[in-house]
């Protein structure tokens, strides 16, 4: 421990004293066996470098293994893993023997793609194995040697590892090791892809945020004098030390230059700072600044043509100037051959775009001749391994089409091969692109462009992007049928069908694609194919609740599957797997949900087996739709929350069924009162997602919003999803109850019965009509009902119009129970649940009756399931009907305390403040008293660490957007946060709520000490 306890002696960084204690506490911990994450953060320029130097230097000198991994500004290169790479490149240099007894880890090493190529559909290698071989090393490192793993500069990372570092932060657990993180927080647009990684990550117990604040006036100027070390009068120190405004890059740029004539901008104090030097040293820095923050000395030598006393005489006065610094030769992509970086990346980049377009074209063409292999030839040839991206991107940049064309489709199999479908639909994407544009382009890519598309196909399939899987799909089928081969044509139509049935409003395209592709191979002898073209039209048909012949289709694809040898690459295993998945469909449709589970339970390691994603997902979405469907919603939650994660794993989670998966959890979710989960689950924050992802999500994250009183901004919500154009039952559904809901707490009875009947309409979509009802018809028929009682009760309508109204209702929802489709074959809990709360509904127009609604109290038990006491929040809102029934009905205050005790103290911990509200409405009617549901309960804490975050700060004076900024969540959760501290201490202002607080003891006097986030 002594070694460590010395970090917070040596390091000497002005104004940073609490940080420098963050880190060594972090160390301290990892050598006694707790973990930590730790996410650095803060301007560009502010002192992260530094400080991340200066604690890995000491941290090594503790005793430490001390492994560094740097993402770097690639454009549009999107080098998968670059910085777990780095770091496993030099645990390879360092632990050989280690490193080779994870093979998975030879896919983040130079040379590691031994596997043949593929077309990105099946899948030997998952993410997971991959993920998994990283944390396995770490974890036997840890067994040795405390390790501190530091990933610089996250704000350039590629989505794969982003994707790596919330694996590994996830799962710390007794490992002496620290995962620290830094990234540039201006950076940080409100659509930036990093985001949505920071906002999960925050909520990890293991995790803690370290925000690097410019230096104060003070500590501004104490720097300065360092830097100057007394080479400079004091005048100019204060004034460097001002215009710095606590910048320590730009302090110490401002020191260098030491010039009142400076500009004040930093782009004009870094190329003031070049433009002092040689005219040779500014040549080999622009020369460097194309290559990106690293060059390597021979490639620079070899793309400058100077000789090297020239060369290295440059060199000298660069790093002298401190301009570039020499890099770790064990690190990074400079492999063996030693080199140098920028001091810092706004040095790089000032000095790149200072280069006129044909200097940088043509120093662009020089990297990419070095970098392309001599004679190199095929799609794994014109690059070494794990340098076709960067190849890709010179090659375009310095305008040679036919290498940017090549190394293309080798960057987008490399991708293919770490499982990282985004740089595979990006490299993809490019070389279609370049297609038309290079002369023999089958011939220089080794591929022909079908493949090519079908590669984009999936990867934008694969990433929530269905509209362009669709297009790009349709096109490949198209250059299939241009060929010729029946086969080809048949499995990519296939492919194309199943890829339609991702957009609601395209299963009759998704028929006819499946039909014409099984035509195709009817006359031909059994083969994977044919199997493929059977369990595909029986998934299709499957959608149109034609369960006979789906059955038929999903048999005759295993009769044919099993006339046929086992294949190597597990297609047939895929074509098996997902026509047992579909008879398990028809089972559960069919009445027989037991069946149907073991039908999935063999399915499942057939998928995973097979290394086909999409049915992998299928099976683990059917599984938990069945679970959910019987009410069992611990159990099903489990499931959506194992495939959430291998969608996760494997770079899927927007393709069709990941975002099914992720759906289906907030509405199981919400259903099992874990709010707080459901609300995280249904934000995007800001991540560039299709209007598909986009809108399911926001409609689903509808359902805790409205229960929460955020009216205001449900109402915006509503107003964007009713003008898109995704017709999706489920989406019609949610936004329908939503809308019903939110006009019935606001008080707008005659507006939630309009919008019930528009909900009721509105689904009459697809197949289903009067005939064969949705049986969303059940749920919006009783909101339908509820919206008439209250317009009585208003006046807004006579009672027996209104009664006559709600009875209407109770028909449509009786007739939707009766003629709709349950998925096993009965109604099951939700739907019996809805029915009898529809019927409850109609009698508070003929007359009161607490026993109709102590059968809906009973019905939504189901909302709590395993639990042990307490109640759901639809059974909260039935047991104040019911004790509203009792009162009307001549009961006593003793008689209904119970039930507004129970619907209180539910309402409260769920932060549903419109129950709540109505709780206590009805309670003064009654003169029940409900302090004892209102009060602390004895010894504990009413308040989450995270709600009494966001209080500490209200009582700070901080607005909710700068409350947000702070913990790294939205506006609309801050103010969600707020609903609930407001509502478990009775109070209905902010500053009411931290009076309480404090009087209560919940907030310290500072307050500031309790503001970090919560887990």
């Amino acid at each position: 421990m002594t070694g460590v306890a010395r970090l917070g002696v040596g390091i000497e960084l002005v104004g940073r004293r609490h940080e420098v204690s963050v880190l060594t506490a972090a160390l301290e911990r990892a050598v006694a066996g707790k973990p930590t994450g730790l996410l650095m953060s803060g301007d560009a320029g502010v002192g992260k470098s530094r400080l991340v130097a200066e604690a890995t230097e000491r941290a090594a000198a503790a005793g430490f293994t001390v492994l560094v991994g740097r993402c770097l500004d690639t454009a549009e290169s999107a080098l998968p893993y670059l910085p777990f790479t780095e770091i496993v490149g030099a645990l390879a240099a360092t632990h050989p023997d280690l490193v080779a007894e994870h093979a998975a880890l030879r896919h983040l090493l130079p040379g590691g793609f031994a596997r043949p190529a593929s077309s990105g559909e099946q899948r030997d290698l998952g993410q997971l194995q991959v993920f998994d071989a990283v944390l396995s090393v770490l974890d036997d490192l840890a067994a040795t040697t405390p390790v501190l793993v530091v990933v610089e500069d996250l704000h350039w990372s590629d989505r794969s590892s982003r994707d790596l570092l919330f694996f590994l932060l996830s799962r710390l657990t007794g490992q002496r090791l620290v995962v620290l993180a830094n990234y540039r927080s201006d950076d940080l647009h409100r659509r930036h892809p990093l985001r949505p990684l920071l906002s999960e990550l925050v909520r990890l117990p293991q995790v803690e945020r370290l925000d690097l604040a410019p230096l104060d006036p003070d500590e501004s100027l104490e720097l300065v004098r360092r830097l100057a070390d007394g080479s400079l009068p004091e005048p100019m120190l204060r004034r460097i030390a001002r215009r710095s405004e606590g910048n320590a890059f730009f302090a110490e740029e401002l020191v260098s230059a030491s010039s009142d004539g400076l500009p004040h901008g930093l782009v004009e104090v870094l190329v003031a700072r070049v433009e002092g030097l040689s005219p040779t040293t500014q040549r080999v820095l622009r020369i460097a600044s194309v290559a990106g923050r690293k060059v390597g000395h021979r490639r620079l030598a070899a793309v400058s043509g100077l000789s090297d006393d020239d060369l290295e005489q440059a060199l000298h006065e660069a790093v002298a100037h401190h301009v570039l610094v020499p890099a770790d030769a064990e690190a990074g992509p400079l492999g063996a051959d030693e080199g140098y970086q920028f001091r810092h990346a706004l040095l790089r980049e000032a000095i790149y775009h200072e280069l006129l377009p044909g200097e940088r074209s043509r120093v662009h063409a020089r990297y990419a001749e070095l970098l392309a292999v001599p004679g190199g030839t095929g799609p794994r040839g014109v690059a070494e391994p794990g340098r076709a991206a960067e190849l890709a991107h010179h090659a375009m940049a310095g305008h040679d089409l036919r290498l940017a064309l090549a190394a293309s489709v080798q960057a987008a199999l490399e991708a293919d091969d770490r499982e990282a479908p985004a740089e595979v639909l990006l490299h993809a994407e490019r070389a279609i692109e370049l297609w038309s544009a290079v002369p023999d382009a089958e011939a220089v890519a080794g591929v022909d462009e079908c493949s090519v598309t079908r590669w984009a196909a999936w990867g934008a399939s694969s990433t929530g992007d269905p509209d362009r899987g669709i297009a790009l799909g349709r096109r490949a089928l198209e250059l299939a049928e241009e060929r010729g081969d029946p086969a080809l044509t048949a499995r990519i139509g296939q492919r194309y069908a199943l890829r339609l049935l991702d957009l609601a409003g395209r299963e009759h395209e998704a028929l006819a694609a499946a039909r014409r592709a099984l035509e195709l191979l009817e006359r031909e002898p059994p083969s994977a194919e044919l199997a493929w073209a059977h369990t595909t039209l029986s998934r299709v048909l499957t959608r149109f609740d034609r369960f006979g012949e789906a059955v038929v289709e999903a048999e005759t694809a295993l009769e044919v599957a099993g006339l046929l040898s086992p294949d190597p690459d597990g297609d047939l295993d895929a074509a098996k797997a997902d026509a047992l998945v579909s008879l398990a469909v028809c089972a559960e449709f069919g009445g027989d949900p037991a069946r149907a589970r073991t039908l999935l339970a063999e399915a499942k390691p057939l998928a995973r087996r097979s290394g086909n994603l999409a049915v992998e997902l299928r099976t683990y979405y059917s599984l938990g739709m069945s679970l959910l469907d019987e009410g069992r919603l611990a159990e099903a939650g489990a499931e959506f929350a194992a495939g959430e994660e291998r969608a996760a794993a494997t770079g899927t989670t927007w393709s069709a069924y990941g975002l099914n998966l992720r759906v289906a959890h907030v509405i199981a979710r919400f259903l099992r009162g874990e709010w707080d989960a459901a609300e995280a689950a249904a934000e995007i924050a800001g991540e560039s997602v299709s209007p598909v992802v986009a809108t399911r999500l926001a409609a689903a994250g509808l359902l805790t919003a409205v229960a929460r009183g955020r009216f205001a901004s449900v109402e915006r919500r509503l107003a964007e999803l009713r003008e898109s154009v995704i017709l999706d039952e489920q989406v019609v559904l949610l936004v329908g109850e939503a809308a019903v809901e939110t006009a019935l707490w606001q008080g707008r009875p005659e507006e939630a019965a309009r919008r019930a009947r528009e909900a009721i309409a509105g689904l009459e979509i697809g197949s289903y009509d009067e005939h064969n009802p949705h049986l969303g018809r059940i749920q919006l028929a009783a909101l339908g009902a509820a919206a008439h009682a209250e317009m009585a009760a208003a006046g807004l309508q006579p009672a027996a119009e209104a009664a006559d109204a709600a009875r209407e209702m109770v028909r449509i929802a009786e007739q939707a129970a009766e003629r709709g489709l349950p998925r096993a074959g009965a109604l099951g809990p939700e739907g019996v649940a809805w029915l009898r709360r529809a019927r409850a509904e109609l009698t508070r127009l003929t007359g009161a009756d607490p026993a109709a609604w102590r059968e809906v109290v009973d019905a939504f038990g189901y909302e709590t399931g395993d639990r042990a006491d307490g109640v759901g929040y639809r059974q909260a809102y039935a047991l104040v009907r019911h004790a509203e029934a009792v009162l009307e009905d001549g009961g006593t205050a003793a008689l209904v305390e119970p039930d507004l005790h129970a619907a209180y103290e539910a309402a409260t911990a769920l932060g549903a403040a419109p129950l709540a509200d109505a709780v206590r409405r009805l309670a003064r009617r009654a003169g029940v008293q409900l302090e004892a549901a209102d009060a602390q309960p004895a010894g504990g804490d009413p308040l989450t660490p995270r709600e009494r975050s966001v209080l500490a700060l209200v009582a700070e004076g901080r607005t909710n957007r700068q409350i947000g900024a702070e913990l790294f969540i939205s506006e609309k959760t801050v103010s969600v946060h707020l609903s609930r501290v407001m509502a478990k201490l009775g109070v209905s202002s902010r500053t009411e709520a931290v009076s309480v607080a404090y009087a209560r003891g919940l907030l310290a006097p500072a307050g500031r000490e309790l503001a970090r986030p919560a887990p």
